[in-house]
């Protein structure tokens, strides 16, 4: 089990667009700067016949607040920014106490050729 750590992040809120050739766009907000207990930080490459992919996956332990709150219920429109790299939240997770939110979240490289 590695060290857990206190590290700044930032908050985005996620804007879902598309023009009018059906281009879809993702515009990136920063909605508020915090600091989260970074834990379990895990890289993995899966390598194909043709490609490398990289993944990564990180776990943030935010405290309970309004903002948190909002995050759980819409966990889709938010992202971390962190390490200068946008994380997108895969699960969110509350203690029983609704003292902590945990956000496991991930974040995939460009395939690279091998």
């Amino acid at each position: 089990m590695g060290i857990a750590r206190f590290e700044n992040i930032r908050v985005n809120q996620l804007t879902f667009g598309a023009s009018s050739f059906g281009e879809q766009s993702t515009t990136i907000t920063k909605w508020f700067d915090t600091r989260a207990r970074v834990a379990s930080v895990a890289n993995s490459v899966r390598i194909s016949e043709k490609y490398r992919i990289y993944a990564d996956i990180v776990e943030f332990t935010l405290n309970y607040t309004p903002n948190t709150k909002t995050i759980v219920d819409s966990q889709n429109l938010y992202s971390i920014a962190w390490k200068s790299a946008n994380w997108r939240i895969d699960s969110v997770r509350e203690s029983n106490d609704r003292m902590t939110v945990k956000l496991l979240c991930v974040r995939n490289d460009p395939v690279v050729a091998v």
